[in-house]
């Protein structure tokens, strides 16, 4: 299966054909890693209109209210609060349950590549997906129709995306379950295909990071990732101890990638953001007021601020009401744009779009690009 919405690169002419005997690792930087990752995921230049499929190439998380929308907004050029209704776009429960926004046209890879190789695991989640399509006669249905305990277990009809039976709508209130057939893809090509639209958006990897992207066991991840490993390239990030991993195909990416420009607001667990916080941010108080641990937050839902590839503030909102967070000040062509971008979120609401700021005292003057961010 050709991988849709991915540049593709030239194998570079150094690499061995078995990239898992190379003497050792590529070096790179983690400017090297962060710009690559920025250019993969399309944070590098805004799409055209409309392009949201490939947007939402390797998943966008939705779990915050419209964070999905938001993510859209960082990368489509126009896009509108509607964006997470467009037809090429479907929503799913990914990951043992997170929202997600996905292509329409892949939506098997996204479900049928964390299908569970264990026969009885599989078995158990088809038939609640049968009960699901029993109870719901086809037809979309509010969640909350259906029985608490489906499947023996409170929430345990997330689980059944990964059949590709079931999809979802989510309106940020309310949640419909939708009854659908399987996706016409081979299992073992969905698993392989997920991995490597893993690697190419949250790359250079680990095995078990895609566990925890995909939400398998640890020993299904594996097995995955032995399936692409001929394809696969050792890397070596500076500063960190863990080797790392990278498509063949990639490479040139990751060496060629140069510095973007202008302004991001990055919901929380937006790809960008998702993975490697120490990379991001290496200041502990800066990383828990922007880019907290799972259980932690400074009172709020912080977002990122991206200027020019790095993170300078973290932001909250309320309905279509913005604050901006910023570890220092900003040049006043900075604040304007990080502004601009705020009040054009795609938020549905009655009242007008408004921006505040609460800036921390004793921070000194954040270095940032002269350019003007578009």
């Amino acid at each position: 299966m050709v991988a849709r919405g991915g540049p593709e690169s030239p194998d570079g002419p150094d690499l061995v054909d078995n990239p898992r005997m190379a003497d050792s690792p590529v070096r790179v930087t983690r400017e090297q890693v962060l710009r690559y990752r920025a250019r993969a995921s399309h944070l590098d230049a805004k799409l055209p209109p409309g392009s949201f499929a490939a947007a939402a190439w390797g998943g966008l998380q939705d779990s915050v209210p419209r964070g999905g929308v938001i993510s859209l907004h960082a990368r489509v050029e126009g896009t509108q609060a509607d964006a997470w209704e467009d037809p090429s776009l479907v929503q799913i429960w990914f990951r043992g349950g997170a929202d997600f926004i996905v292509p329409r046209e892949d939506v098997g890879i996204f479900t049928l590549g964390s299908y569970p190789r264990d026969p009885a695991r599989a078995a158990e989640l088809e038939r609640i997906a049968d009960d699901v399509h029993r109870l719901t006669q086809g037809r979309m249905t509010p969640a909350r129709d259906l029985p608490w305990d489906l499947g023996g277990r409170p929430l345990r009809i997330r689980n059944t995306a990964v059949t590709g039976r079931v999809h979802i709508r989510w309106d940020a209130a309310n949640i419909w379950v939708i009854p659908t057939e399987r996706p016409a893809i081979d299992v073992e090509d969905a698993r392989r295909e997920l991995a490597r639209r893993f690697l190419r958006w949250h790359g250079p990897a680990t095995a078990k990071r895609l566990s925890l992207f995909t939400g398998v066991e640890p020993g299904d991840a594996t097995a995955t990732w032995r399936d692409i490993e001929p394809e696969l390239v050792p890397i070596a990030i500076e500063g960190i101890a863990e080797r790392r991993w990278l498509r063949v195909r990639d490479l040139e990416d990751l060496r060629t990638a140069e510095p973007i420009q202008g302004v991001r607001l990055l919901p929380m667990d937006d790809p960008f953001t998702k993975y490697d916080h120490e990379l991001l941010l290496a200041d502990d108080e800066l990383r828990a007021r922007s880019l907290p641990k799972v259980g932690r937050s400074p009172g709020y839902l912080p977002g990122a601020v991206l200027v020019d590839g790095a993170v300078v503030g973290g932001w909250q909102r309320q309905q279509r009401k913005v604050t901006i967070h910023p570890f220092g000040r900003l040049a006043a062509h900075l604040r304007e744009a990080i502004e601009a971008e705020a009040v054009a979120f795609p938020i549905a609401g009655r009242t007008a779009a408004s921006v505040s700021w609460e800036p921390a005292s004793g921070l000194s003057t954040i270095a940032t690009s002269r350019r003007s961010p578009t």
